[in-house]
């Protein structure tokens, strides 16, 4: 089995964020255009929910054609290059949107996370700064920042910045588990499990949560446990090849040897399935 906290880092969500579509874009009369760029951004953000990027990343091009000093436009059309993997892309584009409006916390928060993407991690964590100073209350800001120490193996203040994120977002799923994970790399056994449990109030179908506090539980060798938060996570997450290889695992370790050999075998048809 691997030692405390091995199994918890292979299967973390600790990602960063975008932010989301900023306010104050509804469509306005213009005289100056044949249509309302406003409308473009609108619609730009509402392809990129239902996942056609390139369709989104078209309209924010034509908006920032129509409008070029449009921040809002630039930003749309950067996080959706990211989104696309066009890092650099995005990076001209939210360095043109920080010359329009350079007091947007939300431009920096999102410019940091370019810089993380582009391996940058330096001026990210400054960017993320950047967007606190600016904004004391963007949670956002700190859980970028907060995932960007913990991946630095930073625990200790990736913990205090989950902390800032929490208070000012505690309705935030991933805030919780994020945190659950680096209490378990602090060993805040107590601390761990409580914000496991916090999180699955909010969302009761997380098999990410199942799946870390099962790692947890393996490492406290509460097999029981493990084998329990394995299994829900299974429900929710049926063709996880990785789940059923740690179930195995587990299964070994309680003595079910049948059962344990039929996890192994559906873990490597569902892998050999991903591979083909």
């Amino acid at each position: 089995m691997p030692t405390w906290g091995e199994a918890v880092l292979l299967w973390t969500t600790v990602m960063p964020r975008p932010t989301s579509k900023p306010r104050g874009t509804s469509c306005l009369p213009s005289t100056s255009t044949p249509l309302c760029s406003t409308a473009r951004i609108s619609l730009g953000y509402n392809l990129q929910v239902s996942g056609s990027f390139q369709k989104a990343w078209n309209q924010f091009t034509v908006a920032v054609d129509m409008q070029p000093e449009s921040w809002v436009a630039l930003d749309g059309r950067a996080v959706i290059s990211l989104q696309m993997g066009h890092a650099y892309a995005a990076f001209q584009d939210m360095s043109n949107a920080l010359r329009q409006n350079p007091v947007s916390h939300q431009l920096f928060t999102n410019r940091g996370l370019v810089n993380e993407f582009m391996g940058d991690k330096v001026n990210a964590m400054r960017d993320y700064q950047k967007a606190i100073s600016l904004n004391p209350k963007c949670a956002l800001a700190y859980f970028n920042a907060a995932n960007l120490y913990f991946h630095n193996r930073q625990f200790s203040q990736a913990c205090k910045f989950y902390n800032q994120a929490s208070e000012l977002d505690p309705g935030d799923e991933s805030v919780l588990l994020n945190r659950a994970i680096t209490h378990v790399l602090l060993r805040q056994v107590p601390e761990a499990l409580r914000d496991f449990s916090a999180a699955l109030r909010l969302n009761p179908f997380s098999s990410h949560v199942f799946f870390n506090r099962a790692n947890l539980y393996c490492s406290l060798r509460k097999y029981h446990s493990a084998e329990r938060e394995l299994t829900e996570a299974l429900r929710f997450q049926p063709n996880d090849a990785l789940v059923y290889k740690l179930r195995a695992d587990v299964r070994g370790h309680l003595g079910l040897a049948e059962l344990a050999i039929s996890d192994y075998k559906m873990a490597l048809e569902l892998q050999e399935a991903q591979e083909h």
